[in-house]
């Protein structure tokens, strides 16, 4: 950049040659990738529709163009200037189901979706990171959506024993303290699953743990403690199991 050139820039806010080029460069950039992201979502869109989704209900496809006036610096050519340009916002998402244990409710979230070839891929409802047909892919929308229900009804079936088993027990002794609380195991591939529990204690320090069933009065004895038995010794407790 010349003298004259900067003087100008300083004074009128002109831009020199090399910077409208860089300017007109940027915009007709920016132009491209909308068209390019619009192209994109609409393909993805035609595929969505092919494989039985239904925009509003199972997608949503909400990219819009925007145009934007601001003034930008531009770094690397260190120049600042007033530009007009387009941009896209939005994304296409598929809508699922998801049970929600802290609201106890279902809720619809939102899902990535993109396109590889004429395959779809959205790791929210599939257990593997890869793109799948698009008959596929709503058809394990429908399986995820069916989990959510079934979770549903299965957390509310849980709370519904447990709140018949406290009742249960705080009724059959109403001195004690019942409590729900958690318990855990670990299964064949070494994961910690949770299961609810309930104690029953009493003021010695005794306590029983049920572990419950699938249904009311189906519980069972998960732990126990016996506060006056811990205070024998061996041979009072041979003594209390051989009068027993």
């Amino acid at each position: 950049m010349t003298n004259q050139e900067l003087q100008l820039e300083i004074d009128f806010g002109i831009l020199t040659v090399a910077q409208q080029e860089r300017v007109d460069s940027f915009i007709k950039n920016q132009k491209d990738l909308v068209q390019n992201s619009i192209r994109n979502s609409n393909a993805i869109e035609i595929l969505l529709n092919e494989g039985g989704f239904i925009k509003g209900i199972d997608y949503e496809n909400t990219i819009k163009v925007k145009t934007i006036t601001t003034e930008k610096r531009f770094c690397h050519d260190d120049f600042k200037a007033d530009i007009t340009y387009e941009t896209v916002e939005g994304s296409i998402s598929i809508l699922y189901k998801r049970y929600d244990s802290t609201s106890n409710k279902i809720v619809t979230q939102k899902g990535y979706v993109g396109k590889t070839s004429d395959k779809l891929e959205c790791s929210s409802i599939t257990p593997q990171y890869r793109a799948y047909k698009p008959t596929t892919l709503f058809a394990k929308l429908v399986e995820n959506n069916n989990k959510a229900q079934l979770d549903y009804n299965s957390a509310n079936r849980e709370k519904a024993v447990i709140d018949y088993t406290v009742n249960k027990y705080k009724t059959l002794f109403p001195k004690a303290n019942v409590t729900v609380g958690k318990d855990y195991y670990r299964n064949y591939k070494r994961n910690y699953i949770e299961f609810p529990i309930i104690t029953v204690a009493f003021e010695s320090g005794s306590y029983i743990i049920f572990k419950l069933g699938y249904e009311n009065d189906k519980e069972f004895i998960h732990k126990k403690f016996d506060a006056v038995e811990a205070k024998l010794n061996a041979i009072e407790i041979l003594n209390l199991y051989n009068n027993q």
